[in-house]
């Protein structure tokens, strides 16, 4: 049997791959180095619970402290995270300016965030293992990823629809990423601060914080999938509207930076959470009070 391509086809996907120009190099590789620090944050994950696990097999467990390279493997793999959301961001960018934009680029941008995005959050999750089952803990990773696909296969649908870009449908996948990705990331800093938080505020911030991240990524997935209109910040403040709503989005964002430089890796949990709660909350706020004063308006009218 001959499996010999058409002429015509083999001279055609010789004029696509032959071309040095045609074929989108630095967009590629900045893909790709996505997908690398997506793949070392599983790693690094992996390594944070493998050391935990080992801790609570020997004896005494509870009473002796965990390794503090758990916490720095973990600290790291929520680094790489934010790593690869910057070469998520940069790499659609250099492509238009280099005129390479493709569809094999938008593919391979998704595949890569599947990785960095939808997987190596879910192993970062499986860490905060302190009081759920672990049935449930892994259960909650792969509703988790599987939301995560969705959400990226739902983009990309959107994207050629050429839907609204300056509101996303669903929470981001980067952005439920990144939320878990600041609780790694701030883990080493609340076992530093444990035992002074603990005799200030009578609160263990770190029990709370291994009793919040695992029903916390279910919300996230859920989120994802949602029809919840979320804010494109950069492409809202670059369009053309009343200084007013500029104005309250440069302070919200000026706030967030200077709460971050203040408080560091603490304040970034808290910094995510606000843009993932803000919106549905302010839509039930409208919804309820909205509801409310139009059967006001009603009321008045009919008597």
């Amino acid at each position: 049997m001959n499996y010999d391509l058409p002429q015509d086809l083999e001279v055609n996907l010789e004029d696509d791959w032959s071309d040095d120009s045609k074929f989108p190099i630095l967009p590629t590789l900045m893909t790709l180095g996505n997908a690398i620090c997506g793949l070392t944050a599983v790693g690094l994950a992996t390594k944070a619970v493998g050391i935990r696990l080992a801790a609570e097999s020997m004896e005494n467990a509870a009473a002796l402290p965990l390794d503090p390279g758990a916490y720095e493997a973990l600290r790291y793999a929520g680094a790489l995270i934010f790593l690869g959301m910057l070469f998520d961001a940069l790499d659609g960018q250099v492509a238009r300016l280099l005129n390479q934009t493709s569809k094999f680029g938008m593919e391979l941008d998704s595949l890569c965030d599947v990785i960095t995005f939808g997987v190596a959050p879910a192993f970062i999750m499986l860490f905060f293992a302190d009081i759920f089952h672990p049935r449930l803990m892994k259960g909650a990773a792969g509703i988790y990823t599987l939301c995560a696909i969705l959400r990226l296969a739902r983009y990309n649908v959107e994207a050629d629809e050429d839907a609204d870009t300056s509101y996303f449908r669903g929470l981001p996948s980067p952005a439920a990423a990144g939320t878990i990705a600041t609780f790694a990331m701030a883990m080493p800093d609340i076992m530093l601060q444990r035992e002074t938080i603990l005799e200030s505020a009578s609160l263990d911030v770190y029990q709370l914080v291994m009793l919040v991240v695992p029903p916390l990524t279910v919300v996230l997935a859920w989120l994802m999938v949602s029809g919840i209109r979320y804010p494109h910040l950069a492409k809202q403040l670059a369009k053309k509207k009343s200084m007013k709503r500029h104005y309250f989005k440069i302070v919200q964002i000026l706030f967030a930076v200077i709460f971050a430089l203040v408080f560091q890796e603490i304040a970034l949990p808290v910094i995510f959470l606000y843009y993932l709660l803000a919106t549905p909350l302010t839509n039930l706020w409208r919804k309820f009070f909205g509801a409310r004063d139009k059967a006001l308006v009603k009321t008045a009218e009919s008597s």
